[in-house]
């Protein structure tokens, strides 16, 4: 476990208003956005996430277009039909931190550790390569990942597939301790194009885990990527390195992988990937579906490498370190549960065109009228139902009755009245009541599950929304929303004859714990009108005191069963 010196605070840094909100206090409904305010209220900035530099201009609206709306629509139905002229947003961020917050059992301080084993790191962080000094390994602190999609809501909104055809980037950076991006760390990938083809668009989100491969290390020393789209999600296992700038690449021989995985290198600077910061290395490669037609080839990589036909799910590990996936995250009908099965990383390697039985004695169901469903055996379901929300929020129809409480951000280890807890944040949609309330307005909600099978919930906040970016966040003007008006920029939502200060599309992608402040510190990021991404720093402080509202009976009381 690689041990190094813990990270200074983050300026503006300051003291945590621990005052609960007056409507959980007294009982009453909260607004929405009042819960938002209140995650928000320190003087830590909001950061908006700049957009990727490695994206050539013409692949952006510019700032002084911000307000001309036909060019901009014009940018997404813009030629050639396999739309890569089109503009692209950066949206729905995710962060994964290299290192973790250790406190030590005998002084009671905190130094960072990381439970990626050191090959793993320091191809992320550029150490193994002599072109990086330690010092700039060091920096390195966050990968982001992030979707680059010429789908966006940044109004004008359009028809879904409005114009030529989807396209979807994977973006990756790396961030340092103040959540900077390092210069020369970014690229774009266009995973659909890399595995799928020429005229393709299965893949839209994306996430990225670090696993346990080998049961004989404790450290994690491999990366999977989960896309998602409208098939379902896949899985595969990647490799990503640090490299130095094309013009100095040269001047070293070709260094080896050291790793498990056996697959063709993305090539960098091509018809595939935007920038050079990065390479990549997927299981598969180019070419494997060029004698099928481009709709069926999702399907017949679903064969190989799909999870499930839904999206949203989220590897987490249980106290004694077994792996799971979190398939549902609470209140799914009939019986109100939150539900997980079991997920199975070890291999001794990764080769090209080989399944991977990553669920143990899974079956697809053939349903009819639709396509293959996954059928997980070792299932994990909650038996003791949800509890009540922690404070009154107003409840809207939801767009999805049976489906109403729906995964988003990866899940975090937390401690509630003296148990430990992992949390995540779900999210539902509004049904549209036109005139009273918005179609698909998001809302936002924490829960905490116990970390033992069956992960029985112990708490869920009632709903509420994230805000808009506002001007005084970090990175604020870089993106060309910016200059639109604000009224217009911060549109309101409609729930119930009633407006909240909040976007229509708030998806929290991502929730972490941030690096040093001796773990006190949350980092939310989320996106945006699927337009740009957002981050803000929370104290957990605040999000305990969300989910215990008056009563801390539910953790107390709550059980589990045996592994």
């Amino acid at each position: 476990m690689e041990i190094v010196e813990a990270v200074h605070p983050i300026q503006g840094e300051g003291p945590i208003n621990a005052t609960q909100l007056s409507c959980i206090r007294e009982h009453e409904i909260c607004r929405y956005d009042d819960i938002g305010d209140f995650l928000e209220s320190t003087d830590l900035q909001g950061i908006v996430h700049e957009p990727l530099p490695c994206i050539p201009s013409h692949r952006r609206i510019p700032h002084q277009k911000a307000n001309d709306w036909p060019y901009i629509l014009e940018q997404r139905a813009k030629l050639p039909e396999d739309g890569s002229m089109t503009a692209l947003m950066d949206y729905n961020a995710v962060l994964v931190p290299l290192y973790r917050n250790t406190k030590s059992a005998s002084h009671g301080t905190y130094t960072l550790t990381s439970d990626l084993d050191s090959i793993l790191l320091d191809r992320l962080t550029g150490r193994y390569h002599p072109y990086f000094s330690d010092a700039e390994a060091d920096r390195v602190k966050y990968l982001s990942i992030s979707r680059a999609s010429n789908l966006h809501s940044c109004k004008p909104k359009f028809k879904f597939y409005f114009g030529s055809l989807a396209q979807d980037y994977l973006g990756l950076s790396l961030l340092d301790e103040n959540l900077k991006r390092i210069e020369g760390t970014d690229v774009a990938i266009n995973v659909d194009k890399w595995l799928m083809g020429n005229m393709t668009a299965d893949f839209h989100d994306f996430q990225i885990v670090a696993v346990r491969t080998t049961k004989e290390n404790q450290l994690k020393d491999q990366l999977f990527l989960f896309p998602s789209g409208h098939i379902g999600t896949f899985s595969f296992p990647i490799d990503i390195r640090r490299v130095p700038p094309a013009a100095q690449s040269s001047k070293y021989g070709e260094i080896p992988w050291d790793s498990k995985l056996k697959g063709n290198t993305v090539t960098s600077s091509s018809e595939y990937q935007y920038g050079d910061g990065f390479q990549l290395r997927f299981i598969d490669g180019p070419g494997q579906f060029e004698r099928n037609k481009s709709h069926r080839r999702g399907d017949l990589l679903y064969k190989t490498r799909g999870v499930d036909r839904g999206k949203n799910f989220h590897i987490f590990e249980s106290s004694n370190g077994k792996t799971f996936m979190e398939a549902w995250p609470h209140g799914l009908q009939p019986r109100d549960s939150h539900i997980s099965v079991s997920i199975n990383f070890f291999a001794s390697s990764f080769e090209p065109s080989s399944e991977m039985n990553l669920f143990p004695n899974r079956e697809f169901k053939a349903v009819k009228g639709k396509r293959y469903q996954s059928l997980f055996h070792d299932v994990h379901e909650s038996r003791e139902g949800s509890p009540e929300f922690s404070f009154k929020t107003v409840t809207p129809k939801h767009e999805r009755p049976f489906m109403r409480f729906r995964g988003t951000s990866q899940i975090i280890d937390m401690v509630l009245t003296g148990k430990n807890v992992k949390v995540g944040i779900s999210h539902t949609v509004s049904d549209q009541q036109k005139g009273h309330t918005d179609k698909r307005a998001y809302l936002s909600q924490f829960y905490a599950f116990l970390p033992d099978p069956p992960f029985e919930i112990v708490a869920i906040t009632g709903h509420f929304c994230f805000n808009h970016m506002d001007e005084r966040d970090s990175g604020y003007s870089s993106q060309w929303i910016s200059g639109r008006p604000t009224d217009n920029r911060t549109a309101p939502i409609l729930v119930m004859d009633k407006n909240y200060r909040c976007p229509i599309i708030s998806f929290a992608s991502g929730m972490t714990e941030m690096i040093g402040h001796d773990g006190k510190n949350v980092i939310i990021t989320y996106g945006v009108n699927d337009c740009y991404s957002r981050s803000i720093v929370v104290p957990k402080k605040k999000i305990e005191m969300l989910l215990l509202g008056q009563s801390n009976d539910s953790v107390n009381d709550a059980t589990t069963d045996t592994m």
